[in-house]
């Protein structure tokens, strides 16, 4: 079986407080393993902190931020989905096997990580456990999303001239499809109450023939 290189963190909880640091502060033009001590961060484990990220596409190979960190970390919900894209096309291996490894359990992860690599348990844990904290800042429900709300609505169809939307929703129990119409209706100021009487006992034969069926 194919060994995947993995990388991991010593201090996986410090890992998140500096991915939460660089949300507070500018982008640099490069992030080596220097820069943790300049905001802060002076332990020796902090120094494999922008490994981390160069493994989840926030930086490039030479250091310097990526589209995803300038546009993922303070991007807001959808900053979020690009951070969880990136994150998802690095451990892909890992999401193959669970669709929902951001929310898997470790114990899976971390058979999974021993088995498609050399570490032994510690380590593989440490990977996992630095996987979580990534994806702590990653939007993965969004990322599978088909246009479509959890409740089975199609979304709303908008009215050309500018009425209420219609709104589709589909009958998951059979194969019926429901729809409902909101119409507005306008009608011009008059004191004369036949106006209004006439005008109320219109729509009420229309309506009745919608419900009969007939034209």
């Amino acid at each position: 079986m194919a060994s995947i290189q993995f990388t991991f963190s010593y201090s996986p909880g410090k890992l998140e407080e500096f991915i939460k640091k660089l949300q507070t502060v500018g982008a640099p033009e490069k992030i080596s393993s220097e820069y943790p001590k300049s905001i802060g961060f002076g332990s020796s484990h902090a120094r494999s902190f922008p490994a981390a990220l160069k493994y989840a596409g926030l930086l490039d190979s030479s250091g310097q931020p990526t589209e995803v960190y300038k546009k993922g970390l303070r991007g807001g919900s959808q900053g979020r989905v690009l951070v969880s894209k990136a994150i998802m096309q690095a451990y892909k291996p890992m999401f193959d096997t669970y669709p929902d490894a951001n929310n898997h359990s470790d114990s899976d992860l971390v058979t999974f990580v021993k088995s498609h690599s050399d570490f032994d348990e510690d380590k593989s844990r440490l990977v996992v456990r630095t996987f979580k904290v990534l994806c702590k800042f990653g939007e993965f429900t969004a990322t599978g999303d088909d246009g479509q709300d959890d409740d089975g609505d199609d979304g709303d169809d908008s009215n050309p001239k500018g009425d209420a939307p219609r709104r589709r929703h589909r009958d998951n129990s059979g194969g019926a499809v429901v729809i409902n119409v909101n119409i507005a209706l306008s009608v011009d100021a008059t004191s004369d109450a036949a106006v209004y009487d006439a005008f109320f006992a219109a729509m009420a034969k229309h309506l009745k023939g919608l419900m009969d069926g007939s034209s």
